[in-house]
């Protein structure tokens, strides 16, 4: 299948949470996180499926990459998610700091008062897993695979695009947006979406960490230590995480990225149908909120 094809997959998805965002959080069928969980399955597992099963018959089928990765990836991994969750937070608060938005130490997940009374473990399942794997098995598995025609700097570039965009907020637009570059290039090298997976859990998990201990110690007034902290550990991550990379570069244990074509290739690439009409969904969004 094409990937001008596969690139309406991120529109499909976002159309079907614009559905979604309509209907009532309470009503009588389904509890509220029940619906979130809901959710999750309806827009993004169920285009994969119907996507998959059209390129199933094409020339280019879906390589969702569900093989293990390597074990000598794993410290570059686990850096590389406690820097991208901490540079995501960092970037989301300067957003918020230069545009007058409500700071993170307000709005970090409020699912522990939008959830009130649910278990930990229920909600780190679905605030936190379910998201990760539906969300990168749609993006890192079969949309950049997908896209992969084009080259695989554009498939990257397109995936963390969409990815940041069907987030439908430009508070937290720069923070996918990074995320969703690395967890491509994770993907690739490692030739696992696994990785990109743990990376994302990682994430969730930190910022449902993050709202509960600033909510609940709020009155000690540990805002100001906790991001001299995080910043600390931010360095330390980035340094980790390079060191970690360089060395796999230099034991040739990280493949080239194929097929780029060019920047103009590239931009070309990026203009496409699905990513435009995306890009509409997302205005939109961005206006009615």
């Amino acid at each position: 299948m094409n990937p001008l094809i596969y690139s309406l997959m991120p529109p499909v998805s976002m159309g079907i949470l614009f559905i979604l965002g309509a209907l009532p959080e309470n009503n009588r069928w389904l509890p509220p996180l029940a619906m979130a969980a809901l959710g999750e399955v309806v827009a993004f597992f169920l285009p994969l499926l119907v996507f998959w099963l059209l390129g199933r018959k094409g020339q280019s089928p879906m390589k969702l990459r569900l093989g293990g990765s390597r074990l000598r990836f794993a410290p570059f991994v686990f850096f590389s998610a406690l820097a991208v969750s901490l540079l995501s937070f960092f970037l989301n608060y300067l957003v918020a700091l230069f545009t007058g938005g409500a700071l993170l130490e307000d709005t970090a997940y409020s699912a522990w008062s939008q959830y009130g009374g649910t278990p930990t473990w229920l909600l780190v399942l679905v605030i936190a897993f379910l998201p990760a794997l539906a969300e990168e098995l749609f993006f890192r598995g079969g949309l950049l695979s997908g896209l992969e025609g084009w080259g695989q700097t554009a498939a990257i570039l397109i995936s963390a695009l969409c990815f940041a965009m069907i987030h439908g907020s430009t508070a937290n637009f720069l923070g996918p947006l990074t995320a969703g570059l690395l967890f491509g290039y994770m993907t690739i090298i490692t030739g696992s979406v696994w990785p990109a997976v743990f990376g994302h859990f990682f994430n969730n998990l930190f910022y449902l960490a993050m709202s509960y201990l600033l909510k609940r110690y709020a009155a000690f007034g540990i805002w100001p230590y906790f991001v001299m902290l995080a910043a600390a550990v931010l360095f330390l991550s980035i340094y980790g995480a390079a060191s970690c990379l360089e060395n796999l570069i230099e034991k040739g244990r990280v493949p080239r990225l194929r097929g780029s074509g060019g920047s103009k290739a590239i931009l070309r690439s990026v203009l496409c149908p699905g990513v435009l009409v995306t890009l509409v969904l997302f205005v939109l969004k961005t206006l009615l909120t």
